[in-house]
């Protein structure tokens, strides 16, 4: 594996209209005193990798697969803008002894030790792949600066989950800088301005592509046109909550079926979990048939989606037990990823065939019925009819009074089941604030995020005892067979780490509880929910 890295490259981008524009452009930087030598052409194939919600491209990063000429090169590099055509950006350039089979299982460590804090737990995808033929020159200015000048004729299309698509090929030219001063290039963009008055490229290339495929970044967030409005009524409300939650679900599903990351699981799940949590927070704004059968269904759906998840939080939960155990060889690492990925296909396939079955199918065609029915004009639900400024206050003070309940219960009486109650609650009081927060601006984010931070905590403490028992659940399977002692020892070490890890989560709670609790905090919350806009 051959290093090579640079801090920072400046080039040059300007949009072509033609391919034979490169004719009258060789010429002009000719008669400009520069000196041209022609060097061989290439043809680079780009595969540009990032998490299904592009999370390194929210971060202003991309990540490259490069193949020239049968040699592979990953990079890492940042987006910027790009001013008057000359884009500075970071990159981190590596090439690799052999191409890749699977470029999206990166083997490169220095490339690793920069994307994997920034996705994990997420997996890479292909995205798009960039076809570029590319002219090169190398161009000496008459100040003695080198650069490189390339004329691209590119070709994008999509890759991985993308259904196929095709769009008109870019022609660009890129004047890269390689030795001499900043101002060199500048002017050499000077004498092209002048002369042709080519634009500047707006965007790398990967932008290009984006915006040419018209490719859609996954968001939770919902579109503006389904944002809760404080002078929504509460049927509405409920129904744009539902759309924007059941638009999340379906676009996880494709990932869900093929299985390629195990985030699309945990996020169809959560959407689930919210539609539901939806119906109950806001059960009086429809009728109650309606209500009690999407959120049965719901349930049925998400536990179902449950029974998956909870052996993926195992399987991610491995390299931190093997963090805290010293017996815990690689060898015998995997042996337990394979009996938990072995555990884990019944409960997958049963997931894909409930998915396509007559009854899913039932339910999403009711969801939708709901979603794009209009409100009566006469509901008989007592709640349909307030809007969402008079009714989300009570609401969501009934949930936050059930939390600062349930958690004092929780001080007196730290047993699991009172942990496990207060977090049922604690979502709940989430989701209330979460559904209505566009009602009330930014004022409602800090104690959302304060909500998280308790929730999160809770979840790790249930975790604990999901893995516990799971491993009861293993011991008890393999109570008649021959097992590995070691392996028996390693997951009783597991099972003694879930105690460790319960007490500290139980003592870090009381700390997060008692500032969320405050009664000044308290305080705070009910003056937003209660002070008239």
């Amino acid at each position: 594996m051959v290093r090579k890295k640079k801090q920072v490259e400046i080039e040059l981008k300007l949009r072509l209209p033609s391919a034979e524009a490169e004719k009258e452009i060789t010429a002009k930087i000719r008669e400009g005193g520069y000196s041209l030598k022609e060097l061989e052409s290439l043809t680079n194939t780009d595969i540009y990798l990032d998490t299904f919600d592009w999370l390194l491209f929210k971060k202003q990063l991309t990540l490259r697969y490069r193949m020239t000429n049968g040699k592979a090169v990953y990079t890492v590099k940042s987006l910027s803008e790009i001013a008057d055509g000359i884009a500075r950006r970071r990159e981190t350039e590596i090439k690799v002894s052999a191409p890749v089979a699977i470029p999206a299982d990166c083997p490169v460590p220095e490339i690793k030790e920069i994307i994997t804090p920034l996705i994990y737990p997420r997996r890479l995808l292909e995205q798009i792949l960039i076809r570029t033929q590319r002219r090169r020159y190398r161009v000496i200015s008459p100040e003695g600066a080198v650069f490189e000048l390339c004329f691209d004729s590119a070709g994008f299309s999509l890759r991985g989950m993308h259904k196929p698509k095709r769009v008109p090929r870019l022609q660009e030219m890129e004047a890269e800088m390689i030795r001499g001063d900043v101002q060199a290039l500048e002017a050499f963009a000077a004498l092209l301005q002048k002369e042709f008055n080519y634009p500047p490229s707006p965007s790398s290339k990967l932008e290009t592509a984006m915006e040419k495929l018209k490719v859609k970044i996954p968001s939770k967030k919902p579109p503006e046109n389904l944002k809760v409005l404080p002078a929504d009524r509460m049927d509405l409300a409920l129904r744009k909550i539902i759309a924007g939650q059941l638009n999340w679900f379906c676009e996880n599903l494709p990932g869900v079926k093929l299985d390629v990351d195990t985030e699309f699981v945990h996020q169809a799940r959560v959407a689930t979990r919210r539609m539901r949590s939806a119906l109950l927070l806001f059960r009086e704004a429809i009728p109650p048939a309606l209500c009690d059968y999407l959120r049965d269904e719901l349930q049925w759906l998400g536990e179902i989606l449950g029974a998956v998840r909870d052996l993926d939080v195992f399987l991610l939960n491995l390299p931190q037990f093997k963090m805290n155990i010293n017996r815990f060889p690689k060898k015998r690492k995997i042996i337990i990823a394979e009996w938990i990925e072995m555990h884990r296909r019944a409960p997958l396939k049963d997931l894909i065939q409930t998915l396509e079955s007559s009854r899913y199918a039932n339910l999403e065609r009711r969801l939708r019925a709901f979603i794009e029915s209009p409100a009566p004009q006469r509901p008989c639900a007592p709640l349909a009819l307030k809007t969402v400024e008079e009714a989300a206050p009570a609401i969501i003070r009934k949930h936050l009074d059930a939390v600062i309940a349930q958690g004092l219960t929780v001080i007196g009486h730290p047993q699991l089941k009172e942990f496990h109650r207060l977090r049922i609650n604690m979502k709940r009081l989430r989701y209330a604030c979460e559904f209505v927060a566009s009602a009330y601006g930014g004022d409602l984010d800090l104690f959302i995020e304060q909500t998280v931070d308790i929730q999160d905590c809770l979840g790790e403490i249930q975790d604990t005892v999901f893995t516990r028992d799971f491993i009861d659940y293993l011991f008890a399977n393999w109570s008649s067979k021959l097992v590995d002692p070691e392996i028996i020892f390693i997951l009783g070490e597991i099972y003694q780490l879930q105690t460790t890890i319960e007490r500290q989560r139980r003592e870090s709670f009381g700390k997060i509880w008692e500032k969320f609790s405050a009664e000044e905090h308290v305080k705070q919350m009910l003056e937003i929910l209660f002070t008239k806009k």
